[in-house]
């Protein structure tokens, strides 16, 4: 059992972390804004759009790269067939909870009116595309060693699996509340799905200790939403 000081050094770990992962996506998106406000496309264009998208990306990459590094790293190994598996698994069940509380949420009025991607993939479907490319070699990489590998990693030392996994996965679901627009009530029920699918990658990952098992089942998770957002446009 964790003791007050240190349960208070992982929860401060945490939400530093966080900060961190925030606050150098900002700065990165000053630093890609620039170029191309420069030398093009547009910010506001499917291209700007995409490249901003990868800045925060690439924070994310690099605060948990950083952290990782210097506290032991974290296990990335070629897949057993145990691991595929749970990145089978995983990804079923994050699809299968994810349309079933998106079906609860709508027939209770509480769904989200739409997201940030929304307007780029009307404006060109191809983003949709783009998007589920940056999500497979990108999004899923940063975001799972930013919040499974390092957040839930630190909070595992002193909480266990099964707190690491809730509390990372509250936070892994809180930055995506600017994901969605519309009202308060509906942005917290796409956080919730959001936060579920949190639960699932955090699970697998403890079970198999490869963090290429999230990683996999996540950008699959993304490619799949986001290639028939495409094909139903």
């Amino acid at each position: 059992m964790a003791n007050v000081s240190d349960t208070a050094r992982a929860l401060g770990v945490a939400a530093g972390l966080l900060v961190a992962g925030l606050a150098v996506s900002v700065v990165f998106g000053v630093v890609f804004t620039v170029p191309l406000v420069l030398f093009g496309p547009p910010v506001g264009s499917p291209g700007g759009f995409l490249v901003l998208a990868a800045a925060g990306q690439l924070a994310f990459l690099v605060v948990g790269s950083l952290y990782v590094r210097r506290h032991g790293g974290v296990r990335v190994r070629w897949p057993t067939w145990r691991d595929v598996r749970y990145m089978v698994g995983g990804l079923v069940v994050t699809l299968v909870a994810a349309l079933g509380l998106s079906v609860v949420f709508a027939s209770l009025g509480l769904a989200p009116e739409g997201s940030v991607f929304e307007d780029p993939i009307m404006a060109d479907p191809r983003v949709a595309l783009g998007l589920a490319a940056l999500s497979v070699v990108l999004v899923a990489p940063a975001e799972e060693l930013l919040f499974r590998g390092a957040i839930q990693g630190r909070l595992r030392q002193s909480f266990g699996p099964t707190v690491a996994i809730a509390l990372s996965s509250l936070v892994f679901g809180s930055i995506h509340l600017l994901n969605f627009t519309g009202s308060v009530v509906g942005s917290l029920t796409g956080v919730a799905v959001v936060t579920v699918g949190g639960l699932v990658f955090g699970t697998i990952y403890e079970r198999t200790g490869n963090l290429l098992v999230p990683i996999v089942a996540h950008g699959s998770y993304n490619a799949l939403l986001l290639v028939a957002a495409f094909l139903t446009v």
